[in-house]
Parts: structure tokens; C-alpha cells; sequence
């Protein structure tokens, strides 16, 4: 474990909701300078665009997070992190029932953190834009969940 960091002991700006840490998205910039791990829960397609621009995140998809969470590690504190923090809740149930002790949630996830202005990386190329879920499309003009499903290739941005 990071020395001298349990989420166990900390305080924070926001209350912990049944035993669990909540972070301000400062305050999981801070806690990940002193060893802890974002955890991204997010879909690759919501992967693209943004990522977090930290020194160390692991990428757990939530659909895979129940069969593929075992390759976290228990010695070192975990944040758990999603597009807006509605799979965190969940996962750190998943986590505590099998045996994680040291773990937290990024609260408004990555939509906060990025509105907290706190480093993220972006490819411009790969924002998704659209009135509605089955009208996303990319700047290149494809929308990448159907041109996954048909094994199109999403060719690159000129900018």
C-alpha cells in the first residue's frame, strides 16, 4: 500500500455513501500524486475522445468490470472513475464484497474533472456528437459503435 494513504482515515469535502470515500475531482488529483489509482470505468468508445492524463490508470470497462476486476491490484489505493459516476457506486460494492479494503470514487467523473480543468488527453478527431445515443457520430463522420459492429475502418482526422 502507498505509505501513510488510507482512504479508510481520510476526510474529505464530500460524504462517504455506505463506507465509501467520495472524492472531489481535486481532491483524486491530490490523492493520485501520493500513489493511488484511477480506475476508468468507461466504455472504449467513451475512451477515444478523453482520457485521464495521470501517471497511472488502469482501464476496466464496466461490462467487463465483474469478470476482469481481479487484476487490481489490493496493495494500493484505488479511485474509481467513470463518465459521470454512475457505475462507481456498484463497482465498490463489487470491490469491498471481494475483499477490497482501500478504495474510493471519483465523484461527477470524468465530465468533472475535465470541468475542473485538471489534465486530461483529447483527440479531437474522436468526439462524439449527436441528438441522441443511435445518432453519435464522430468529427470523421462515423458513428464508431456501428462501424465496430460491421468491421469499418474509422479512417484518421486531417486535423
Amino acid at each position: 500500500m502507498a505509505p501513510g494513504l488510507d482512504f479508510a482515515c481520510c476526510h474529505g469535502s464530500l460524504p462517504r455513501v455506505e463506507g465509501i470515500f467520495n472524492l472531489s475531482p481535486a481532491e483524486a488529483f491530490e490523492y493520485l500524486s501520493q500513489g493511488a489509482i484511477i480506475v476508468d470505468l468507461r466504455e472504449a468508445y467513451e475512451t477515444n475522445f478523453r482520457v485521464f492524463d495521470v501517471e497511472e490508470a488502469l482501464y476496466i470497462p464496466w461490462t467487463r468490470f465483474a469478470s476482469s476486476f481481479h487484476i487490481l491490484p489490493h496493495d494500493r489505493p484505488l479511485i474509481l472513475a467513470d463518465a459521470a459516476g454512475i457505475y462507481c457506486r456498484e463497482a465498490a460494492r463489487i470491490l469491498v464484497k471481494a475483499g477490497y479494503s482501500n478504495i474510493a470514487k471519483l465523484s461527477g467523473g470524468m465530465i468533472d474533472w475535465d470541468a475542473a480543468g485538471l489534465p486530461v488527453r483529447k483527440d479531437a478527431s474522436y468526439e462524439l456528437s449527436g441528438q441522441c445515443a443511435c445518432k453519435l457520430k464522430t468529427r470523421v463522420g462515423k458513428n464508431p459503435l456501428i462501424a465496430k459492429q460491421r468491421g469499418d475502418v474509422i479512417p484518421e482526422s486531417d486535423s
